[in-house]
């Protein structure tokens, strides 16, 4: 499954990954979704069968960290294909980053990080 250190590893692997990912890498096939979804994956030591969880949690984080009403937000169905599920996740949450970054006139990255300190996440470091 993956203890919550993992998940927690996981989530924020995820979260500051479709931060930065772009339109164009959910159309199609997918594929560079896909292979990030694997790196996380591994990284944080998570498998596939617990990572809807820990999606599911990042999902309320954003939601807090942007004040947006959970009410009005859509929630996701999750399948019992744990493939799909993952992706499916991902795409939503992708979406979800927009709209809470559009929301709070600030960049996906920035909601990301409220969203993880939340979750008592540590910070991302700085590389410049």
């Amino acid at each position: 499954m993956g203890n919550r250190q993992d998940l927690t590893k996981f989530a924020s692997l995820a979260a500051r990954g479709l931060a930065e990912l772009r339109d164009h890498d959910l159309r199609g096939d997918r594929l560079p979704l896909e292979l990030q979804v694997s790196v996380w994956l591994r990284r944080s030591g998570v498998e596939l069968t617990a990572a809807p969880r820990a999606l599911l949690t990042l999902r309320e984080s954003v939601l807090a960290a942007a004040g947006l009403d959970e009410s009005t937000e859509p929630v996701p169905i999750v399948v019992a294909d744990g493939h799909r599920a993952v992706l499916s996740l991902c795409v939503y949450l992708w979406g979800l980053i927009q709209r809470a970054a559009r929301s709070g006139s600030c960049q996906p990255v920035e909601v990301i990080e409220r969203a993880l300190a939340l979750q008592g996440a540590p910070a991302a470091r700085r590389t410049s």
